[in-house]
């Protein structure tokens, strides 16, 4: 569901966010992978009732799908429990041409060997690998991830509430348990995540464990998450995991240069410039200010109706943020794309330059101290020069997290 304009917009004076979410398209339809990709070297075709690993896993229900596997909700019999099971692509397995995949499983496997010999309080927030093997179809050799069930992600979490704005208190919550999260992924495995989103972000809670109970052969859809809304939306009860490793790197070496979130990507990413594990400070700034705010900070349109473009992004940025550090436009591969000799866009900027969070922070709930703790939190996190964002364990120490 595509949701309409907001109520304001930098177009002649304010805002630039039409689009409420950084998810291109927010629905409650059901979508599925493309029949032409159950091939050879592709998706292996599961149906609810079959078994893997010699009868262990049983599956129970889809939960999703991506460019190079499938997700399913099985029951465990040997540990009696549910747990999720990632069926990657037969091209994915190692040794093939597709190292996307072998990159995530070997990140998987790090993570779990330096969770079970340097557990820190960050280990808990992140998914952990509870088994692998491999499985043989009829399009070739599989890889299967088996994970800890897990749900809903945020994306529809946050439907439980008005204007998609989750409450201030859980927030905060949130927010402590994903920076603990970067700090263990950053310190102690030393992987970048790179694909901060909403759908990345995992809930657990006793009413999760409730729902696990009760499925069936059906999907687990958003709206069966309603019917448990004080115990899912009550901070005691909630922990949240961060998920999918199919885009991460190490910190030393990386995978691909196009990495992130298209409108909550970083500057340092669309200029070309060396990058490292501060992306995923940006990409988690950006990410707490849409759950607070209910819509994107940046949108990457120069009008309500234009498409995105970098430009406009880094535009935005500017009007907001202030102008693009010098010595980050002199490593940056893209900057005679974007900047003349003088460090000025070649498209001018369509918005009023000397803009503030301030005036872009609509959440009612959010006054006083409070608004202006939150908002040099941001500022912190969304700090233009790479090199001047703290890390992960330094922002726990921000004003706006401490509790009280």
């Amino acid at each position: 569901m595509m949701l309409g304009s907001l109520p304001f917009r930098l177009r002649t004076k304010l805002s630039f966010n039409r689009s409420t979410t950084s998810t291109a398209s927010e629905t409650r339809n059901i979508s599925e992978e493309s029949l032409t990709r159950y091939c050879p070297g592709g998706y292996h075709p599961v149906r609810v009732g079959d078994t893997f690993k010699c009868g262990r896993y049983r599956i129970l229900s889809k939960l999703g799908y991506g460019r190079h596997s499938t997700v399913w909700l099985v029951y465990d019999r040997e540990f009696k429990a549910h747990v999720a099971i990632k069926v990657l692509t037969a091209g994915s397995l190692p040794g093939k041409h597709d190292h996307q995949n072998t990159f995530e499983v070997d990140i998987l496997r790090h993570i779990a060997i330096q969770v079970t010999n340097r557990r820190g309080p960050g280990a808990s927030h992140v998914i952990g690998l509870v088994d692998e093997f491999q499985h043989s179809g009829i399009h070739g050799k599989h890889v299967c991830l088996v994970f800890k069930a897990m749900g809903p992600d945020l994306s529809r979490y946050r439907r439980l509430f008005p204007k998609f704005r989750i409450p201030l208190p859980i927030m905060k919550d949130i927010s402590r348990q994903l920076l603990l999260a970067l700090s263990y992924l950053h310190q102690t495995c030393r992987v970048i995540h790179t694909d901060i989103k909403p759908q990345n972000i995992m809930i657990e809670t006793r009413a999760i464990n409730q729902l696990l109970e009760e499925a069936s052969d059906f999907y687990i859809a958003s709206t069966q998450i309603s019917t448990a809304k004080e115990d899912v939306a009550n901070p005691t009860n909630l922990a949240v995991r961060l998920v999918d490793f199919g885009s991460s790197c190490w910190i030393n070496k990386h995978l691909t240069e196009r990495i992130q979130p298209r409108v909550l990507r970083a500057p340092e990413v669309i200029l070309g410039a060396e990058w490292d594990e501060k992306v995923d400070i940006w990409n988690l700034g950006l990410l707490i200010w849409e759950l607070v705010e209910g819509q994107v900070l940046f949108d990457g349109q120069a009008t309500p109706t234009a498409p995105y473009t970098a430009d406009a992004h880094l535009a935005q940025m500017i009007a907001v943020l202030g102008d693009m550090p010098t010595q980050l436009l002199a490593r940056s591969r893209n900057r005679d794309i974007y900047f003349d000799s003088e460090d000025n866009l070649l498209v001018p900027s369509p918005f009023p330059s000397g803009c503030s969070l301030e005036q872009f922070s609509r959440n009612p709930n959010l006054q006083g101290t409070e608004r202006k703790q939150f908002l040099d939190f941001l500022r912190l996190m969304t700090r233009l020069d790479p090199n001047k964002r703290p890390s992960g364990s330094e922002l726990l120490g921000a004003e706006w997290l401490r509790e009280g």
